[in-house]
């Protein structure tokens, strides 16, 4: 089915924004969209309220609608509903999870490890964000798995700068590595702790994270 206009500016706007193309705190021209995409404004209004409900961007009176700028607290309750969310997912990974979900969580953990012993930081990222969605997807439950990605879109302006933490690669190989062995022997207890304690050792090294983006 060939993608409508609205439906490929949403996807092209939001990736703009995951990528940095568009920062925080810039404020979003949609006569300069229309203009550059040559579309009318109204598939780019669409796109903007479809990421103003999953909290990408925020309509800000006399300014117009922008990127918004993460606070400590707001990503430390972001974190929170990260660790609920995705503990859940990597629960019912493990208890459903066959050998193609194994053998794919096994090639993108030996691929974070390459990322780390290269320093590649960009890589890195890419690679985590990769294994926390092929939990979710994993998890067989599409509501949750847009749950995830609402979240982890929200933090995403912040958790890209994660790596630059000194040792926050190392901690997050050792912890990613037990919430995999978990999955891979199909033990959904220990998935879920293992998750959750992942995501709340991210959630401590915020205040470290947030000093790394400025």
């Amino acid at each position: 089915m060939r993608e409508t206009v609205a439906a490929a500016a949403y996807r092209l706007l939001r990736a703009a924004i995951l990528q940095g193309q568009i920062a925080a705190g810039q404020r979003i021209n949609e006569l300069e969209l229309a203009a550059s995409w040559n579309v009318s404004r109204t598939p780019i209004r669409d796109a903007l309220r479809r990421l103003e409900a999953e909290g990408l961007v925020h309509a800000v009176p006399g300014r117009g609608v922008m990127v918004p700028v993460l606070a400590l607290a707001d990503a430390d309750e972001l974190y929170e509903l990260r660790e609920i969310l995705e503990a859940r997912a990597a629960k019912r990974a493990a208890e459903q999870g066959g050998g193609d979900l194994r053998l794919r969580l096994n090639d993108l953990l030996r691929a974070f490890g390459a990322a780390l012993k290269q320093n590649d930081v960009a890589r890195m990222n890419q690679v985590d964000v990769a294994i926390h969605s092929a939990v979710a997807e994993a998890s067989g439950s599409g509501r949750l798995q847009r749950a995830i990605e609402t979240v982890a879109g929200q933090v995403h302006p912040i958790r890209q700068f994660s790596y630059r933490v000194r040792g926050r690669g190392a901690k997050s190989l050792r912890e990613m590595a037990k919430m995999v062995a978990a999955i891979r022997a199909g033990d959904p207890v220990r998935a879920e702790t293992a998750m959750r304690e992942h995501i709340a050792s991210v959630r401590a090294d915020l205040p470290a994270i947030f000093a790394a983006a400025e």
